[in-house]
């Protein structure tokens, strides 16, 4: 069985990515350090692992994604998002690794109106912003092989993320108020790993599967359409208190540290095509995602 380098193995993504395996017998032997023993913090530990290890994929589902704190920790974000991936990338390529790196819609400032396709010029805001889309630079130019994936809005039944936030309020009878000026895609962590997967299967025969590439579910939403989707749910669960609500407010009303896309939708329509499947409608991921959250009834956030 061939080893697999995964960081970021707690996190929603790595968390999805090995459930996956899990199901499909034979298919990687997963070295998932957790991050007090190997944290892209420290780049060259990293690297180092990399080199004594000789693993056959290294995929880096890890991230500073603590997108207003990146303002004030510019430094920390530009070691883990930018720094350490570059590193991790030439250490790949000198043992012969393929790459999976992860990324997101934010290098997109979102004021294009059209969906970004993945040669699309990058126009990131803010610190989180720059280092991500740096990572990505830093990833091809050391290791050309390695595949860059987008996508957005990530979400699953390992909070923290919007759609367990919304849950846990909207369950205790508040009334949320959600911008209803950002767009993307939401898009199950769980659906995720079984693209990456996938993309996987096409590298083995295919070299030619690499560079950046977009992944999410299919359709587009506001924060405020996901909250809405998830009240519904909660209500058709007979979970829904008669005073939860969600209200539409603007971005301009909630200022925060860190800008926002405004329109930062992926065309992952070249993704649709080599694999040959279309994925989910994110409500269809939305809904179960929160069933996963409820359980039998019981809040799990």
């Amino acid at each position: 069985m061939l080893q697999c380098l995964l960081l970021g193995g707690t996190g929603q993504v790595g968390r999805a990515l090995q459930a996956c395996w899990r199901t499909t017998p034979g298919s990687w032997d997963v070295d998932a350090p957790p991050s007090a023993q190997l944290s892209l913090q420290d780049p060259e530990a990293v690297a180092a692992h990399v080199r004594r290890t000789r693993p056959a994929l290294v995929v880096n589902g890890a991230a500073y994604t603590r997108v207003d704190d990146a303002e004030s920790h510019p430094d920390v974000a530009r070691v883990v998002n930018a720094e350490a991936p570059g590193m991790l990338a030439r250490a790949a390529a000198a043992v012969g690794a393929r790459l999976v790196h992860l990324s997101t819609d934010y290098v997109f400032d979102g004021r294009g109106g059209a969906p970004y396709r993945p040669d699309a010029p990058t126009t990131p805001q803010g610190v989180y912003a720059r280092t991500k889309r740096d990572g990505e630079r830093a990833v091809l130019e050391a290791c050309p092989g390695a595949l860059v994936v987008r996508t957005a809005w990530v979400h699953s039944a390992t909070p923290p993320n919007f759609v367990a936030t919304a849950v846990r309020v909207l369950m205790q009878g508040a009334v949320m108020r959600v911008v209803d000026d950002q767009v993307g895609t939401p898009t199950r962590a769980a659906q995720l790993a079984e693209v990456v997967d996938a993309l996987l299967a096409a590298m083995e025969g295919d070299p030619t599967v690499a560079g950046i590439m977009h992944a999410t579910d299919a359709g587009v939403a506001s924060w405020y359409d996901v909250a809405c989707a998830v009240l519904e749910r909660l209500g058709e669960l007979g979970l829904a208190p008669a005073t939860a609500g969600v209200v539409p407010v603007t971005t301009a009303e909630f200022p925060r540290p860190a800008p926002r896309p405004a329109v930062a939708v992926l065309d992952c329509h070249a993704t649709w095509a080599r694999l040959g499947r279309t994925p989910p409608h994110w409500r269809v991921g939305v809904r179960a995602t929160v069933d996963e959250l409820v359980g039998e009834g019981a809040v799990k956030v």
